[in-house]
């Protein structure tokens, strides 16, 4: 769930305290961007899902069934995450996009207000 821009203003409040009061403490314990995280989930998913299929291959090779468990079950969660991954960043962008739509929302509501005030003057 999206931060309202009031949260977002405590928070930010909160940390320039912190680079304040403790600046060494504040740098040890700055997080990457949660962006950042989905992007390594998504390769970490790929690189899951690679390595499923190669086991795949060995299973076909071979004909191990334990192989052919670890394939499945590889694959399956390297799909898990990348959707799981891909959901998380297109829905940090959708409410992005959702709060521009919201502000230029409101700005054409002002502008036909102004002109209905305008031209009801005429």
């Amino acid at each position: 769930m999206p931060l309202s821009e009031r949260e977002k203003r405590i928070l930010d409040d909160i940390e320039k305290q912190l680079y304040a009061e403790d600046p060494g403490f504040a740098r040890s314990v700055r997080r990457r961007a949660p962006r950042l995280d989905e992007i390594h989930r998504v390769k970490l998913g790929a690189s899951v899902l690679l390595i499923g299929f190669v086991v795949l291959i060995a299973f076909f090779v071979t004909g191990s069934l334990l192989a052919g468990v670890a394939a499945f079950a590889g694959m399956v969660a390297g799909i898990v995450l990348i959707a799981g991954s891909l959901r998380d960043l297109s829905a940090g962008r959708r409410s992005e996009a959702s709060g521009r739509k919201q502000r230029l929302g409101a700005l054409l509501e002002e502008w036909e207000r102004r002109v209905k005030q305008r031209y009801k003057r005429l």
